[in-house]
């Protein structure tokens, strides 16, 4: 009898452990449906702004600078944001932002996509010239932990979710700066 019992428990637990990760699975798919579709309201926001039947709330922002032994480099950075006021003044809320930058003769395109809500990063897509001449691409879905449920890399993949969500906030917290009326 405890040896049926043992094998009851053993295929119990088996069939439990089996089943965890398609919960996973199943939650993520859930997460990257809900990113894909907030990213194409973004895209959709930003056609209706440029198409003018909204008003713009967007910033663009060139820098110019050397960087020692790469050369001269290019930043541009456009942020498209809606614009939150309340007794403490405006409050500007980036919910799209690209970058477009050179490191020496290679060229490095990158977008964020943040909940407009909360702020939480959601999206990093990054595509950069790579050294064989082609180009490589990385598409990152975080959840609301700000860990990488899902990726999708098309040549080499040198970065973690730590990175990316340091750089996502560097970016984003430069908006604020651009648009700070204080002075």
């Amino acid at each position: 009898m405890n040896k049926i019992m043992l094998n009851f428990v053993m295929t119990a637990l088996m069939i439990g452990a089996a089943a965890l990760p398609l919960v996973a699975q199943d939650q993520n798919s859930e997460i990257l449906k809900s990113i894909r579709a907030a990213y194409a309201e973004a895209k959709e926001k930003i056609k209706t702004t440029e198409a003018g039947s909204a008003p713009r709330n967007d910033v663009t922002a060139t820098l110019h600078y050397m960087v020692p032994a790469t050369g001269e480099r290019t930043e541009v950075f456009h942020a498209w944001f809606d614009l939150d006021t309340d007794e403490n003044g405006a409050r500007y809320e980036p919910y799209f932002i690209t970058r477009k930058y050179n490191v020496a003769a290679r060229n490095v395109y990158e977008e964020y996509l943040f909940d407009p809500g909360t702020g939480l990063l959601l999206f990093v897509f990054i595509q950069a010239d790579n050294f064989n001449g082609g180009k490589d691409e990385g598409r990152y879905y975080f959840d609301a932990m700000g860990k990488i449920v899902h990726r999708i890399v098309k040549g080499e993949d040198e970065t973690d979710a730590d990175q990316l969500l340091t750089g996502a906030a560097r970016v984003r917290a430069l908006i604020p700066q651009y648009l700070d009326f204080s002075y």
